[in-house]
């Protein structure tokens, strides 16, 4: 950076720093991070900046990021974190957050002229910015010499030894997949190589000519489609602890000097010495090596490190921490030995004597003795006194500020993370008299001239000034307050991931279109004459055994029933009959949906006013970033507010998802037009909570807000009701209080229902009673499918918010014995944080028993007991006194399923998990996780022998997932249908549980759409099994030809099957052909078998549209069976019989027209006759064949 202005910025630290000075003052945090910034830019080796905690560094990297927006070369920016686990904890370190690590590392050490570095801008420069703690210099780390030795470097044009580079990438951590979706996973499929390197943005493809890498690729994890063509690439170890041979050969040594030759008999001995990672190994680091390095022993000459004041704190309360640790694992037993404290850890002395070997200072944002950097903190507008007194005021002290400096001829920068936000502030600041720019980057405004005011997009945390340089810097957060971040989160949608079969065991349930309920029992190749081909095969009542070709799948859908679904027996009129009675009753529901829906139509409703100045500043306090679904939501919420009929909304998404601020923005608009709001939950404490966060976001406006519950005194709740009646109670927020006679409202405008279906059968005909009358807006955390949205589109309003929130990081999953020492420690480490624990143990008869052990084992804390057989009140009584902190571990049964939103509480502890079912455990692992620190979830069962496999299996799934990944949502797949059946009511409920979720929303999807045409609904005799109701066509095709996918080309049979299912349900020619890329891309040439299957689906896709009921086709002709009426040009069909020379005939009695005497001998040449008869059938059909697959 050369620009003018900045000379008089930089020179202080530079000054400062080559003197020696120990501290430069007047450099607040955010004004400490652009001097950060400038000088990596200016510099020839790395600057490394402290921050005193891991959220203090993330801030940090953001900021670094705003301040080096356009600097030519980019600016390499790296973070370097600590392990987030205790000292000595026998848990292992968060795997991406290790590969963050290593990454940064191998970056440094090439910087210092070590390893492999390829050509480009930088190479053999060391210019970068690095973002560490103090607990991350304090560690000692694997050593450089083995990082490197295990950088594994790959350019295209080299030459692999692909059993070298398997036997490297197991060596190093990696694990064998059959689809690469997480860090740390390779596959090999012939000569495609998938892997994900740790630090990595997204795993890399490598495809082999022979041993030459052809191309280097990276691909998106969740489509598996290839992206962008990279030059080269580095893989790293994904442990710092490496099992090598050699490795394991040191830390047996080392362990048995360490503890003795009774040592041996450990575990984690046992299991090390077979090669086997065990969680918790790496306290046992040094012993894996000759000797550790630590960060300092990376880092290049020249190096400067810049220290945040804070940081010193830390570095005295993590040695603390590093001693009182190593004390209680020492006092601990064999199982959790550790080396010496100073083996792993640098103390304060050793920290101090590596920082003497680099140039160091601390930034104080204080003016002191020696340098100063110049910078004036600005005031927080949110925060302060002023602020609390008058917070209307907020943004006409903003402006006036904003005005004083752009009059001393200061350049006035706001930063703003979000384009909204951004044009929010411009209405807001030109409401009162400030008109604004817009400027790409800090950079440019740095450029701007003198006094223009100027909007940015970017993260700065703190406000500044520096006169001298003439501008200043006004952050979001000191207009709006301070707001949480939202993380980047894969989109996995729900109804790809579904459909995809991709979790399917054998013996789960599945539904066939036409013979009903069976088990799925698997893949099979069979060989029929000469041809092979593969199906699935579907067991049934009595052992009937169905064979469905792959091409069928379309036909065959999951079923949510579990181990007790009834399965049909194949030929039986039970379950056609069951069919159309769900048929019957979906038309019926469809036809009262329409009524109601016209009802609505035609009853005249408020119109609210449209978004003002004073709702978007309302808007613009909400603390945290709004998420897509959430933004969609609230938009389509104000839409129907200000519509001319009355809003009838469902807003769904789990505890914690945003669901409160949809409400609030409606209850915002409709009291400040007037109108009387009304907020109804189900459970007092949810009452209490709703009401607590109403009355906090509401806080500064005109606005009276009211709670009825049975927490307020008979006297509360006077004054609450006659203050309703009378319109001095603007919003209401209560239990089914709120439902009762005396209740009059002066003019109710809006009702916000929480959890409608908790509530009894005479409270929900209340509600229905309202509805009449007023805008209702429902909230529900059960998640429905977003194909059930789609199917009712237009029919029933609802907005799914399937976005996790802002700052939920994925739960760490452990799953181990029962240990008391274990269960001490994960409570402690909650504890220690301020946090709360539950404690899951679903066992009525002896929970107190629990409590009391756990009260014992853990005398700091303290133990409170809740589950179903306790009278609601005292429940109520208990989960209130969690919620408040007045104890710190629950002691529970399931009955937290459907708990409040506790965020304090980030750890939960599950007895005998092995006992629940996936989806259960996934939703009670849910109940942590809600604030901005890593939760954790222990997973206790017997020792291995003692659990079935089932059991294991499950248990191996939720550990290897996070919650915000494909896991989370496949296995919430039955509570969406308990969704499902929530929203439609009970009755439709046991139709679903009949025919399946899928086929009852196909059913569904067809009524509606019928209905939306204006066609009439057919009348359906639900106790006729003989008289026809499926109007689909399903053809069946045989052309004597094998379509299947090999297992040689796709090993993986649940890839297979996710594969056949979506080629199956695909409808038109460029689907499949995208398909056929798809396939080429993953998985290299398509044999013969697979292009015939892409072949014969398009057929297919024909046949249908023709109503086409059987096609055949052999070496010599074929067979074409229409339907009765079939879809295809009459005068076409006999145009072809007759030019035919007797080659083509047709039967009439059978509908079917013969094709004789082809030479289809070959199966191109098949192929191509087929397309060829089908395309000269079809109405308006082009004279030349269509478009292969």
């Amino acid at each position: 950076m050369t620009d003018a202005p900045l000379s008089p910025v930089l020179a202080p630290l530079r000054q400062a720093l080559d003197r020696q000075s120990p501290l430069l003052g007047r450099a607040p945090l955010s004004a400490g991070a652009w001097l950060g910034a400038m000088l990596a830019d200016q510099s020839d080796a790395p600057v490394v900046m402290v921050a005193p905690t891991s959220a203090r560094a993330e801030a940090l990297q953001r900021e670094v990021i705003y301040f080096a927006q356009k600097l030519t070369p980019t600016l390499p920016i790296h973070v370097f974190p600590a392990w987030e686990t205790l000292p000595f904890e026998r848990l292992s370190p968060y795997g991406p957050l290790v590969g963050e690590r290593l990454a940064t590392l191998f970056r440094i050490a090439q910087m210092g002229g070590d390893g492999p570095l390829f050509s480009g801008d930088d190479a053999g420069r060391a210019r970068a910015l690095i973002i560490t703690t103090p607990a991350a210099l304090m560690q000692r780390l694997m050593p450089k010499k083995t990082l490197l030795a295990h950088g594994f470097a790959l350019a295209v044009g080299d030459q692999m030894d692909l059993p070298r580079f398997r036997e490297f990438l197991t060596r190093s951590g990696y694990l064998s997949v059959a689809q690469v979706s997480e860090p740390g996973e390779f596959a090999v499929r012939g000569g495609i190589i998938d892997f994900y390197p740790p630090g990595a943005s997204e795993p890399v493809r490598v495809d082999l000519f022979g041993d030459e890498v052809e191309r280097l690729r990276l691909f998106d994890p969740v489509t598996q489609r290839s992206l962008d063509p990279i030059p080269h690439i580095e893989a790293l170890p994904v442990r710092e602890a490496l099992l090598t041979a050699d490795a394991i050969t040191r830390f047996r040594t080392n362990y048995r000097e360490a503890f003795g030759g009774q040592a041996a008999e450990d575990e984690i001995y046992r299991e090390i010495s077979q090669g086997l990672p065990v969680p918790g190994m790496e306290r046992y680091l040094p012993m894996f090596y000759d000797a550790a390095d630590d960060f300092f022993d990376y880092l290049p000459a020249g190096s400067a490190l810049l220290i945040e004041e804070a940081s010193w704190e830390q570095v005295i309360e993590r040695e603390r921490e590093i001693i009182e640790r190593h004390q209680i694992a020492s006092e601990s037993g064999p199982a959790s030995r550790c080396p010496e404290q100073d083996a792993l850890y640098l103390s304060q002395v050793e920290l101090k004597e590596r920082l003497a070997r680099f140039s160091h200072l601390t930034l104080h944002p204080e003016a002191g003795e020696g340098e100063n950097a110049g910078f004036h903190a600005l005031p927080n507008f949110h925060d302060d006194e002023q602020a609390k007194e008058s917070p209307g005021d907020i943004l006409a002290r903003v402006a006036k500020s904003i005005d004083s400096q752009a009059r001393r001829g200061r350049r006035a920068v706001l930063a703003v993370r979000t384009v909204s936000q951004r044009e929010r502030l411009r209405e807001l600041l030109a409401d009162h008299d400030i008109l604004t720019n817009d400027a790409d980057s800090w950079r440019d405004a740095l450029t701007a001239p003198r006094g223009a005011v100027l909007l940015t997009l970017g993260d700065v945390a703190q406000s500044f000034s520096h006169p001298e340089a003439e501008l200043a810097l006004i952050t979001e957060d000191a207009i709006f307050g301070e707001r949480i971040r939202r993380r980047k989160v894969d989109r996995r949608y729900l109804d790809q991931l579904i459909a995809s079969f991709s979790d399917l065991a054998e013996g789960d349930p599945v539904v066939h279109a036409d013979h009903g309920v069976g088990r799925f029992g698997g893949l099979h190749t069979l060989k029929l004459g000469e041809l092979q081909n593969e199906f699935l095969l579907i067991r049934y009542a009595d052992d009937d055994r169905l064979y469905v070709p792959v091409e069928d799948l379309d036909q065959v859908g999951k079923h949510a029933g579990g181990e007790d679904v009834p399965l049909d027996k194949l030929g039986s009129k039970r379950w056609k009959r069951a069919k159309k009675r769900a048929r019957k009753k979906i038309l019926e529901m469809a036809q009262e949906l329409v009524a109601l829906q016209a009802q609505r139509e035609s009853r005249p409703g408020f119109q609210y006013s449209g978004p003002d100045a004073l709702y978007q500043e309302f808007a613009a306090t909400f603390p945290y970033e709004e998420t897509d679904d959430q933004g969609a939501a609230i938009e389509a919420v104000l839409g129907d507010m200000a519509g001319p009929r009355p809003m009838d909304r469902l807003v769904c998404g789990d505890v914690g998802f945003g669901k409160t601020e949809v409400a609030l923005r409606a209850a915002f608009r409709a009291a400040m037009d007037g109108r009387q709001v009304a907020v109804l939950a189900p459970t007092t404490i949810l009452a209490h909570q709703h009401y607590e966060n109403f009355a906090k976001r509401l806080a500064g406006y005109p606005l009276k807000i009211g709670s009825l519950s049975r927490f307020r005194t008979p006297k509360e709740q006077k004054t609450v009701v006659d203050g309703l009646g009378r319109g001095e109670v603007d919003v209401v927020v209560g239990t089914h209080r709120l439902l009762q006679k005396d209740i009059k409202f002066k003019d109710l405008g809006l009702l916000v229902v929480d959890e409608e279906q908790r509530f009894g059968v005479t409270h929900k005909e209340r509600i229905k009673q309202m509805r009449a009358d007023v805008d209702i807006l429902t909230l529900t955390a059960t998640p429905i499918p977003r194909t059930l949205n789609m199917a009712m589109a237009g029919l029933r309003d609802i907005s799914i918010i399937a976005t996790p929130p802002a700052d939920r990081l994925a739960i760490r999953t452990i799953v181990t014995h029962y240990d008391k020492q274990q269960v001490r420690e994960a409570v402690l480490r909650e504890l220690y944080r301020g946090g709360q624990v539950f404690y899951l143990h679903n066992q009525v008869s002896d929970i107190d028993k629990k409590a009391a052990e756990l009260g014992e084992l853990i005398p700091e804390a303290r133990v409170g007991v809740a589950h179903g057989q306790m009278k609601e009140s005292e429940l109520e009584r208990v989960m209130m006194a969690f919620y408040k902190q007045t104890f710190n571990i629950l002691v529970c049964t399931t009955i937290i399923e459907n708990g409040v939103d506790i965020p304090t509480a980030n750890t939960i502890i599950i007895d005998r998990a092995d006992k629940f079912g996936l989806a259960q455990l996934h939703q009670l692992r849910g109940r942590v996780g809600r604030s901005k620190h890593r939760a954790y979830a222990y997973l206790l069962v017997p020792h291995k022998r003692k659990i079935s496999n089932d059991a294991e299996k499950r248990l191996a799934a939720l550990e290897s997932l996070g919650d915000l990944g494909a896991g989370f949502m496949l296995a919430t797949h039955d509570l969406e249908i308990r969704g499902a059946g929530n929203i439609l009511g009970d009755e439709q409920s046991g139709q679903i549980r009949e025919v399946g979720f899928e086929l009852y929303n196909q059913m569904l999807q067809e009524a509606v759409e019928a209905l939306k045409a204006g066609k009439p609904l057919p009348k359906v005799d639900a106790d006729d099994a003989d008289e026809s109701d499926d109007e689909q066509i399903h053809p069946v095709i045989n052309l004597h030809m094998s379509t299947f996918i090999p297992e040689a080309y796709v090993p993986d049979v649940h890839q297979r099957l996710t594969l056949y299912k979506r080629i199956a349900e695909m409808h038109n020619a460029d689907e499949l052909g995208e398909m056929r890329a798809e396939l080429e891309d993953r998985f290299g040439p398509l044999p013969p078998s697979v292009l015939n299957l892409l072949e014969v689906m398009q057929i297919k896709r024909q046949c249908v549209a023709l109503k086409i009921l059987k096609l055949e086709a052999g070496p010599k002709g074929g067979s074409i069976k229409f339907h009765p009426e079939p879809a295809i040009d009459t005068a076409k069909l006999l145009d072809m019989i007759r030019k035919g020379g007797g080659q083509n005939r047709f039967d009439a009695a059978s509908h079917t027209l013969g094709l004789r005497n082809r030479d289809w001998s070959g199966e191109r040449e098949r192929l191509q006759g087929i397309r060829e008869a089908l395309a000269a059938l079809a109405p308006n059909a082009p004279a030349k064949a269509p478009r292969k697959a």
